[in-house]
């Protein structure tokens, strides 16, 4: 999947050039259904299948106090996206400058098109031969978000390409959307955001030193400090890790190690003990899935009652581990 930051670099993309527009944060079941609409069409007629997505939430530049956490980082969405097959992605700088364009000048920008009528538009040499946009109804470009997809139609009438606009996705009759599934992973509502996204909730970091409790415990774990915005609450859960493409099954804290607390304020780890694995994930990344809650995070009287539950929460976890 190639990458690319500037619509000059677009425009010279061979056409026929078919585009899913959005944020995408998630890349769940609803983005999907735009995404996948794309790659079909674009499969159909030969061409290709771009992305048109923002390098940051545009809230975080327009009205930061308003910004949302977000369910992945730049890095991972355009994994996500490279993970369904299309051919390319143009992710956009969202700046000042960026968010106050009008409309139809963020359009002529974009696909360096005159007006098919023509009138006067942007004649700006190379152009990537767009022949398709794809977006959700609720998509929005331009000043104050004034460019609607029922807008962005009536442009592609103008400058030659064709507008499809794409139906909310449900989930249990409700519309999916990233704000429902932060609040369902910030509930500790692990199915319902598994069932919005399309695959279980997961974040990706890099393995940390800990204090070595876990192999003292003979339960030894890999340690993270999550840099994640968007997290379940503290407590104890089923996992799956996946490191080196190979899936493990594992048990996961997630809080402050009330048990071995030190006195004052702690930033949160994810302490995993991954069943079956022997070896040392130190410095190396993983990629740790959330399948199910078991339990609240709470304080024990001794390192062995600590060891005797942490033997319970393994038995506990199985169920929800099975494929």
């Amino acid at each position: 999947m190639k990458v690319i930051c500037k619509p000059l670099q677009f425009r010279r993309v061979p056409g026929p050039v078919f585009l899913a527009a959005g944020f995408f944060d998630g890349v769940h079941k609803g983005h999907r259904t735009v995404l996948e609409g794309t790659l079909e069409r674009a499969r159909e007629i030969g061409g290709q299948a771009w992305v048109l997505t923002f390098d940051r939430h545009p809230l975080s530049v327009i009205a930061p106090s308003k910004c949302p956490p977000l369910l992945c980082s730049l890095d991972d969405r355009l994994r996500l996206l490279a993970g369904l097959g299309v051919d390319g992605v143009l992710t956009l700088e969202f700046t000042r400058r960026l968010a106050v364009q009008e409309p139809e000048t963020f359009v002529k920008w974009l696909c360096g098109k005159p007006r098919v009528s023509g009138g006067e538009g942007f004649h700006g040499g190379d152009s990537a031969k767009l022949s398709e946009v794809r977006c959700g109804a609720n998509w929005r470009f331009g000043r104050r978000a004034e460019g609607t997809p029922e807008l962005l139609a009536e442009y592609g009438k103008l400058y030659g390409f064709r507008v499809v606009i794409v139906p909310y996705a449900e989930y249990n009759g409700v519309e999916i959307s990233s704000t429902r599934i932060r609040y369902a992973v910030r509930e500790g509502r692990l199915k319902d955001a598994a069932g919005m996204l399309g695959r279980p909730y997961s974040i990706r970091e890099k393995v940390v030193g800990g204090r070595g409790v876990g192999k003292a415990l003979c339960v030894a774990t890999a340690n993270v400090r999550p840099s994640a915005e968007v997290l379940p609450p503290h407590g104890v859960y089923a996992v799956r890790v996946v490191h080196g493409g190979i899936e493990y099954n594992g048990v996961s804290n997630l809080g402050v190690r009330p048990t071995f607390r030190c006195g004052g304020l702690e930033q949160a780890v994810l302490e995993t003990h991954l069943l079956g694995f022997e070896g040392d994930l130190y410095g190396q990344d993983i990629e740790v899935c959330f399948m199910a809650r078991l339990r609240d995070e709470r304080a024990f009287d001794s390192p062995q009652a600590l060891a005797r539950q942490i033997r319970r929460d393994i038995k506990d976890a199985q169920p929800h581990l099975k494929k």
